[in-house]
This record gives structure tokens, sequence and C-alpha cells, in this order.
């Protein structure tokens, strides 16, 4: 897997409390596609305040190009190619 591009890329995941309930896994996997893809320094995960989508929990944004609701671990890895691989 080859990096898009040189810029530094930011996966955020929502602060709120109700996707605060579900994001750690989807936060574990990001991590683990981040190290295996040796993107440690370039890909920053972090957390956003809450963006209102309570009902979609857990809720992320990669780079604010795209925000996804009822983020599992499988559409973890799919957003992780199509944004950050």
């Amino acid at each position: 897997m080859g990096k898009k591009d040189a810029k530094e890329k930011v996966i955020l995941l929502c602060d709120g409390k109700k996707c605060c309930r579900y994001n750690s896994e989807v936060k574990e996997c990001f991590k683990d596609l981040v190290k295996e893809a040796g993107l440690k320094g370039i890909v920053q995960i972090e957390k956003m305040k809450c963006q209102g989508m309570c009902k979609q929990a857990p809720v992320i944004c990669i780079h604010k190009d795209e925000c996804v609701g009822k983020v599992s671990k499988k559409d973890a890895k799919k957003l992780f190619e199509k944004h950050i691989a």
C-alpha cells in the first residue's frame, strides 16, 4: 500500500457521550491500520467535538472530507483504504 499523498491526514472520532460508548473498537482498528501501513506520524487520530449525529454513533470523519455514522471495523477498513492508504 502506498500513501495517497505526502501531506498529513487526520481521522477524527466524535467525542460525544454516545459515540464514546461505541468508538473504542473502531479507534483501535484505525490505530492498527495506520501502524500496519507504516503511516505513524503522517496519519493522526484525533477527537472532535460532538457532531450532533448521536443516532448514527459512532461517527468519524476523515480529514473532514467525509463524515460517516454507524462505523464498524469493516467500514473503518474500507474508509482507510479509500482515503488514506
